[in-house]
């Protein structure tokens, strides 16, 4: 059992996603009164199309699949996207938190499949706290991951990409979020990966620094 943790213990990791989503909760249901219109005239030129809903509610499945293959197979990649993750939540958090925004929903009335499940969304996740969009945030990351890190082959990676975008683009043709929540989570998602990455490789050029041994150099002796 000992090695079993010391193998794949890290991979508990991953309970800080439920962990930053209660958060999200909490700050979508104490939102005050002082809340922003986050919608414009071009969102309302965006049809609602029920049926992108599937890609919507497949974010979740993919994500903790994602973290899973990252931690079974590149565990330092793992951390490393483990760690921007949380930086670039906890920054939307922050968001929420000082620059609450609200999205306009229409009205659902269908008993389909499709309604029923936007129904489940809309009755389950209160149309507030929409910039960024974390669905965007967090997609994008592994979109980044999967791009920039991983040896993919190049059907894999065109398949992953693919849907991860149209979970991306659900967002806003199931009324949840605007275009510009979309952007920010770009935004959000990119800014988070660069300050993880510029400091994973600042950290480990000074490593290798303190690791050179010391040369004497320039030295004489006077009698």
């Amino acid at each position: 059992m000992k090695a079993f943790f010391q193998r794949w213990g890290h991979l508990l990791a991953i309970l800080c996603i439920p962990l930053q989503g209660s958060i999200y909760v909490f700050l979508g249901s104490n939102t005050g009164s002082d809340v922003f219109y986050n919608y414009a005239w071009i969102d309302t030129q965006i049809p609602f199309l029920k049926e992108f809903i599937y890609p919507y509610i497949s974010w979740m499945p993919i994500l903790y699949l994602g973290f899973l293959y990252l931690g079974l197979t590149n565990k330092s990649l793992f951390w490393r996207t483990l760690i921007t993750y949380n930086v670039g939540v906890m920054a939307a958090n922050v968001c929420f938190a000082v620059f609450p925004t609200h999205v306009p929903r229409p009205e659902i009335g269908g008993t389909d499949l499709s309604s029923v499940l936007v129904q489940f969304i809309y009755t389950n996740d209160a149309p507030f706290n929409c910039f960024p969009s974390v669905h965007v945030l967090t997609s994008y990351l592994l979109f980044i991951v999967i791009n920039r890190h991983l040896n993919f082959k190049p059907l894999a990676r065109i398949s992953w990409s693919v849907w991860l975008w149209l979970i991306i683009a659900s967002t806003v043709f199931v009324k949840q979020h605007s275009l510009l929540d979309i952007a920010g989570g770009i935004l959000f998602a990119e800014a988070a990966y660069w300050t993880v990455h510029v400091s994973a490789l600042r950290l480990g050029q000074a490593r290798k620094k303190s690791k050179q041994p010391l040369t004497a150099s320039n030295t004489s002796s006077h009698v």
